[in-house]
């Protein structure tokens, strides 16, 4: 039953708004709909990867290192790297458990707090990338056809790199001869190749279609064709509690956003910090909802990009944060959350002053 709160919560959010703004056919029209399918065949391609295994060999590759540090800065980077392809949730989501389980088996177990926040913020870090690393990314996209998302976060996704290492050196005391043992000779159960490919390039056909080379509906209805035919059961795997938090959420921020009094309360408070403001709230909202009532009451859409991407890494309630622990299920890992997500955005937006000229 606990899965369905967040459904839940974000219905009855989305229920209140028709009271403040009612809805109209224009407005239900001008929802980021080109998001939520483009999620949505991230969902199935991420459910399809994990059901064939792809990921299995990661964690057979942690069993084989001789430090925790080496552990656990590979599973950061794994979770980085992955991310800007699949979103940071479902990054977080095939790493983590993977994680836990290696620390476990290493009798590392109160690491695993630490390390849960650590990979989440570092699935943060690289989904600021591309596009369909989340959805905040998403949706400024199709709201700005001239934002160029990796124009914009590659500085800040490069500084991330050596602050996410400083972190984890930190965590660990710099003990980096702290050694395990484990060294697993089995080999995981493969999967089906063809499946396994076919769920790959469902991925990076959703990416490029975020990129606007393809019509996301052409692509979603050719996909759908051909997984129904070879694996209709994959459908099931797609997270749709999750999908439709998202969608009731954004519409309920969209309709109580566009009241002229919060517009006009936005747009004034933006003009006057367009960095600081979106990243407070982003960071006391979510990154998500921050995006919906900011996209078009900032004038400036790069710096709205940025905040919102930091901001998110703070918000315990993102994708990416509650995932982890739920993954964990450790409260300490809400705390670790906090504090390393914290760290990371105030280091990366100290270097990014030395980069960049960002006004506040």
């Amino acid at each position: 039953m606990r899965k369905f709160i967040p459904l839940i919560i974000s219905g009855v959010l989305m229920l209140l708004s028709f009271i403040v703004t009612p809805p109209t056919g224009e407005m239900i029209v001008s929802l980021p709909w080109q998001t939520f399918f483009t999620l949505f065949m991230l969902s199935v391609a991420a459910g399809g990867l994990g059901k064939e295994r792809i990921y299995a060999p990661v964690g057979v590759l942690m069993s084989s290192f001789q430090h925790t540090y080496s552990l656990i800065a590979f599973s950061a980077a794994a979770a980085f790297i992955i991310s800007p392809f699949i979103t940071a949730p479902y990054a977080v989501l095939a790493i983590i458990p993977l994680l836990l389980k290696t620390l476990e088996k290493a009798g590392k177990k109160e690491l695993r707090p630490a390390s849960a926040a650590i990979v989440s913020v570092a699935a943060s870090c690289g989904a600021m990338l591309f596009p369909e690393g989340s959805a905040q990314n998403l949706i400024l996209m199709e709201e700005h056809a001239d934002l160029s998302v990796i124009t914009v976060m590659y500085p800040a996704v490069i500084i991330a790199v050596p602050v996410l290492a400083l972190i984890i050196a930190l965590v660990m005391r710099f003990k980096v001869r702290d050694r395990i043992y484990i060294h697993e000779s089995s080999d995981p159960e493969p999967g089906n190749k063809s499946l396994r490919m076919l769920y790959i390039c469902l991925a990076i056909v959703a990416g490029l279609s975020a990129f606007r080379l393809f019509f996301w509906f052409d692509v979603l209805i050719v996909f759908l064709a051909v997984i129904i035919i070879f694996d209709r059961k994959v459908l099931l795997k797609a997270d749709y509690i999750l999908l439709f938090s998202f969608l009731f959420l954004v519409t309920a921020v969209r309709f109580a956003g566009s009241a002229e009094n919060v517009t006009t309360l936005l747009s004034g408070l933006t003009a006057a910090h367009p960095l600081l403001f979106p990243l407070l709230l982003s960071a006391v909202l979510g990154p998500v909802p921050a995006a919906v009532l900011l996209s078009t009451a900032a004038e400036n859409t790069e710096l709205l990009l940025i905040a919102v991407n930091l901001g998110g890494m703070v918000f315990l309630s993102s994708v990416s944060a509650f995932n982890a622990i739920r993954a964990e299920g450790n409260r300490r890992t809400a705390a670790w959350r906090i504090v390393t997500g914290t760290a990371v955005v105030i280091l990366i937006i100290l270097l990014l002053f030395f980069c960049k000229a960002l006004p506040v």
